[in-house]
C-alpha cells in the first residue's frame, strides 16, 4: 500500500514545505525523503514518530490506519494524550515543533511569546483583584435594622 508516502507527501506540501526543509528538520538527507514519499524506503520508527508529532498527525494515519490525521488532544476520560497539550498554555510553548501558518518558530520566538503572555495573564490578574476588592467595598447593609 502507497499511503504512507502519499500521506508524507501531501503534509509536506500542505505545509509548502521542499524535502530539503523536511530532511534538514530530521537530520535525514533530501534523498531519504523522496524514498519515503515513493515508497522506496520506510522510516525508522523513531523517525516516524517525529514525523507524526511534527506533522500533528497519528501514527495510525501517516500508516493507513485511520482516515482522519489530526491528533485528539483530549480523550474520552478528560485526560490529556500529550503532557505537553493539557491545556497550559505556558508548557504548550515549551514544544519544539510550533508554528505560525506553517513558519517554524524558534526558541527566542516562542520565549517572547510566553513574555507576553505572562503580561497579559498579570493584567488580567491585576484587574480581576481590583473588581473583587471594590465589590467588597460596598456599602454594608447591617444585620440589625435598629441600629440605623
Amino acid at each position: 500500500m502507497n499511503t504512507l508516502g502519499k500521506r508524507l507527501r501531501n503534509l509536506r506540501l500542505k505545509k509548502k514545505l521542499r524535502q530539503d526543509d523536511v530532511a534538514r528538520e530530521f537530520g535525514v538527507s533530501k534523498s531519504a525523503i523522496g524514498m519515503y514519499e515513493r515508497n522506496e524506503r520506510e522510516p525508522p520508527l523513531t523517525l516516524l514518530r517525529q514525523m507524526a508529532d511534527y506533522f500533528q498527525v497519528t501514527t495510525d494515519y501517516l500508516l493507513g490506519r485511520k482516515q482522519q490525521g489530526s491528533i485528539q488532544y483530549s480523550r474520552i476520560d478528560g485526560e490529556a494524550d500529550d503532557p505537553d497539550c493539557n491545556g497550559n498554555l505556558k508548557a504548550f510553548l515549551t514544544r519544539n515543533d510550533l508554528h505560525w501558518d506553517c513558519v517554524p518558530l524558534n526558541r527566542e520566538e516562542l520565549t517572547a511569546i510566553q513574555s507576553l503572555m505572562e503580561v497579559v495573564v498579570r493584567e488580567r490578574s491585576a484587574k480581576y483583584e481590583a473588581a473583587n476588592s471594590s465589590s467588597k467595598r460596598k456599602k454594608r447593609i447591617p444585620s440589625n435594622p435598629e441600629q440605623t
